[in-house]
């Protein structure tokens, strides 16, 4: 299986997403984890091994590849079009973090 970044196929957001957190030195072990989540994918795709991979309700053929690491949960955006993977977006996801922060400081009063 092939795997590309959208739009350019070795260019795309994804691509400077990775780049960004192999330069920055609190999050370069994650851009390693994410990666090699992704080759595991690209070799095994359909089976998902230790990766934890969901499909999109209601966003047809979109995937999420999910990663957990040092507090910060990491999510890969994919779709798959024959042997092709096509990475679309990521982002951190720091929301649980957030929230439980605003729900004690409300308790607290």
């Amino acid at each position: 299986m092939e795997v590309g970044y959208f739009p350019g196929w070795t260019s795309g957001f994804v691509k400077g997403y990775f780049d960004g957190l192999k330069k920055d030195g609190q999050r370069k072990k994650a851009e390693a984890k994410l990666r090699l989540d992704i080759l595991t994918l690209q070799e095994y795709w359909p089976a998902k091994l230790n990766v934890t991979v969901r499909a999109l309700k209601s966003h047809g053929p979109l995937w999420e590849l999910k990663r957990e690491y040092q507090g910060i949960a990491y999510r890969v955006f994919f779709c798959m079009k024959g042997f092709e993977m096509w990475l679309l977006h990521a982002i951190e996801k720091k929301t649980p973090k957030t929230r439980s922060a605003i729900w004690t400081s409300l308790i607290d009063g």
